[in-house]
């Protein structure tokens, strides 16, 4: 697990500044062959901050990563602005450039993929932001696989991670900590997204340290509610936080229990999704009216 959160930081980070120097070191004949490359490298970086975890690699630092992209840009554009368009020797841009373009072509159609799955559903239903005292940062979350791993499950496929940041932009302090105290998120109060009955409340799992799971519970400590002909389940729960019993009515965020790392978690975190208990497939859901999709903040 260590192993692909270093691999993350690594491709959060050092693409972008590999793209950076790429544009600052550009030396092209023309101004249509920088803007292809230019163009080539802002696509691919663009799919970078929509699908990296910057609640792991640092919310901010992507931020600082623009910026360093954006200074190349310019500095690289003042080194090309007086070239003429094309080639004044009639060389072939696209036949010098054919790699690039189909780089172009191709990231720019997942491009397109990614933004279609940051779109919010057409049918969804609202429901109050679960966490409060903090914020926080939708970790996997949106239509399709590149954002959100629960996408292919059928009852899951519109679920949410959530994770929580501090002040510097991080979800934790450190790669990843076996201290389970040591994630922002860990004990954030969870409140009870809507209206409802308790369907289900399981309480007295462990919080396990990252990144050890359990794959026999894996909800672990939960809350199942009835929201309005919805079922709405709200997993990973801190041990002896559950604040609720089964048949207990509910109004819109009465405390339900705290945020923990127990079931099938590698790290704290808190799980939501709806369901609809006619047919079990996932519902759409939005909180305080916005879609919950990866890097989305939420503050409350």
């Amino acid at each position: 697990m260590i192993l692909v959160v270093v691999i993350l930081l690594a491709v959060c980070i050092g693409i972008p500044l590999a793209y950076a120097w790429r544009i600052w070191r550009l030396s092209e004949r023309s101004r249509v062959a920088w803007l292809l490359v230019v163009a080539d490298s802002a696509v691919f970086v663009a799919l970078v901050m929509l699908v990296g975890r910057w609640d792991i690699a640092g919310y901010y630092t992507r931020f600082v990563l623009l910026a360093l992209l954006a200074v190349a840009v310019v500095l690289s554009l003042l080194r090309h602005a007086r070239l003429p368009w094309l080639p004044a020797d009639g060389a072939s841009v696209w036949r010098q450039h054919w790699p690039t373009a189909g780089s172009l072509a191709l990231f720019g159609a997942a491009l397109v993929y990614v933004l279609l799955g940051l779109r919010t559903p057409a049918d969804t239903r609202n429901l109050a932001f679960p966490l409060q005292g903090g914020t926080f940062v939708v970790g996997q979350g949106g239509g399709i696989a590149l954002l959100n791993h629960h996408a292919s499950h059928r009852e899951q496929r519109y679920a949410a991670d959530i994770t929580a940041i501090g002040p510097a932009g991080f979800r934790a302090s450190g790669i990843l900590p076996r201290d389970v105290a040591s994630y922002e998120i860990f004990d954030a109060l969870v409140a009870s997204p809507c209206e409802g009955t308790v369907l289900a409340a399981v309480d007295g799992l462990p919080d396990l340290p990252p990144p050890e799971r359990d794959g026999d519970n894996a909800a672990g400590n939960h809350v199942v509610l009835d929201c309005d002909d919805i079922e709405v389940e709200i997993a990973h729960l801190r041990e002896g936080s559950v604040a609720v019993e089964t048949g207990d009515t509910l109004v819109v965020g009465e405390p339900i229990g705290r945020v923990g790392n127990s079931g099938n978690t590698t790290e704290p975190h808190l799980h939501i999704h709806a369901v609809d208990p006619q047919t079990r497939t996932g519902v759409a859901v939005t909180f305080d009216g916005r879609f919950p999709v990866r890097n989305r903040i939420y503050r409350n």
